[in-house]
């Protein structure tokens, strides 16, 4: 086929071809002819919207927004809640998305934590006749307003949404109010899998209201730990027990941000019932030792990654307290045979300890991540020196590992690392946005 004859291909075969491309390449395919742009925005093509509302895209966002935003079934969209014109952008995509009833699932990706857009919000809650998945991007400002939010989806999506996403990032740990969120609510939802949720919240209500017949279960619980109330409930072993009975396939993940109370209430919350499978601190300015040996104790079967940052103490890493003659992370790495990633910034760590934990875990650790400036070794002189490793420790833990293995550089590590004033949010924003992001197994 040459020539104008493209013009007169079917349109259910112009429409099928250009199913298997991807969004720009479907734009480019549009160029052929009138023919094949006339059939570019049939809503069979665009179910997916995926957005990035950054000024090189403005024109593009804007004209998907208006001709797609209708039908769209799935949408994310990536913006910078700190550039007034993003924030403009994203109010107009949530306004075109209002008056869009087949939206199954909607994803908010900003850059920083602080942004609201509640009334929005509720709008496209309220039009939207079938929700399967929502995050709201671990918005702080928004989290304020998530009763309002919870209940609209209680009261619309309760039989359709299979993924809730309202944890949020509290840079200030210790001073934010908490509402008091109808946890009992929960019970109403009758396939909801994954749920992200401040543990705020997380009571024996909470738990109670998984614990019935006829639900698919939890698959993942994602927990946001900032402060603690004195007065917060310490669930016991036996509810968790009796969760995990109910939703058998649930894994837990752990995130503390900036949680000084966290880490020092971490093996009160730490049951040996409580399936933890990902395991995250970042800058909460200490680190448990008891807690990670609970970790090895209590988690071998389903502990896969931890991944611990904190800043550097006038450019130096942390001392962490060792109660026994061995590593808590060596014992970690000897006890969880499922442990894959292993990331630890801001804290000293011996040479001879990384060797240890590349040959317990060999080629299964997919990830190793510390920084040079954090290793610790010892000369022939007998003098201790942090940082400036030599190729014969980087090469006995390459062997191990079973490929190139080289420590984190300086300039590969987060500002905030360095800078106790930077904005630490780009050292963790994107990894808790991955725990919300729409899964089809959702």
């Amino acid at each position: 086929m040459a020539g104008d004859s493209w013009a007169f291909m079917p349109s259910v075969l112009i429409v099928e071809i250009l199913s298997y491309l991807s969004q720009s390449d479907r734009l480019n395919a549009s160029s052929v002819c009138i023919r094949w742009r006339s059939c570019l925005f049939q809503s069979k093509l665009w179910r997916t919207l995926s957005l990035n509302l950054h000024r090189s895209n403005k024109e593009r966002t804007n004209f998907l927004t208006d001709i797609c935003g209708r039908f769209a079934r799935k949408c994310a969209v990536t913006f910078n809640p700190h550039n007034i014109d993003e924030v403009k952008t994203c109010m107009n995509v949530l306004d075109v998305l209002a008056i869009n009833i087949n939206l199954q699932v909607f994803e908010l990706k900003p850059s920083s934590c602080h942004f609201q857009f509640i009334d929005r919000l509720e709008n496209v809650i309220q039009s939207c006749r079938r929700l399967k998945h929502i995050s709201l991007g671990c918005s702080e400002d928004l989290q304020a307003h998530s009763n309002a939010l919870f209940e609209s989806l209680a009261s619309r999506h309760s039989v359709s949404l299979e993924a809730l996403h309202i944890a949020s990032v509290k840079e200030d740990s210790e001073n934010y109010g908490i509402i008091d969120l109808k946890v009992d609510l929960f019970q109403n939802f009758s396939c909801l899998k994954h749920l992200s949720i401040d543990f705020d919240f997380v009571d024996s209500r909470l738990l109670a209201a998984f614990c019935k017949n006829g639900k698919p279960g939890l698959e993942k619980l994602v927990i946001h730990v900032h402060g603690i109330e004195p007065d917060h409930e310490i669930i016991p072993n036996s509810l968790w027990q009796q969760f995990t009975s109910y939703n058998k396939n649930v894994k837990v993940t752990l995130n503390l941000m900036h949680s000084i109370a966290g880490v020092q209430k971490l093996v009160d919350i730490l049951k040996p019932d409580l399936p933890l499978q990902h395991y995250r601190q970042f800058f909460c300015t200490q680190l448990s030792t008891a807690a990670i040996g609970l970790m090895g104790n209590q988690y071998s079967r389903t502990l896969k990654s931890v991944h611990i940052v904190d800043g550097m103490e006038f450019g130096f890493p942390a001392w962490y307290n060792i109660s026994t003659n061995e590593d808590p992370f060596v014992m970690l790495a000897w006890k969880c045979p499922h442990l894959s990633r292993l990331t630890l910034i801001g804290y000293e760590v011996a040479d001879e300890d990384i060797v240890a934990i590349a040959r317990l875990r060999s080629d299964s650790l997919e990830s190793l991540d510390i920084p040079d400036a954090c290793i610790r070794w010892e000369t022939s002189h007998d003098t201790h020196i942090i940082g400036g490793v030599q190729p014969e420790f980087t090469d006995k833990v390459s062997e191990s590992l079973g490929r190139r293995w080289r420590p984190l550089e300086d300039s590969q590590l987060p500002q905030a690392v360095w800078d106790s004033w930077a904005d630490a949010e780009e050292a963790y924003s994107h990894i808790l946005l991955s725990d919300q992001a729409y899964s089809h197994t959702a």
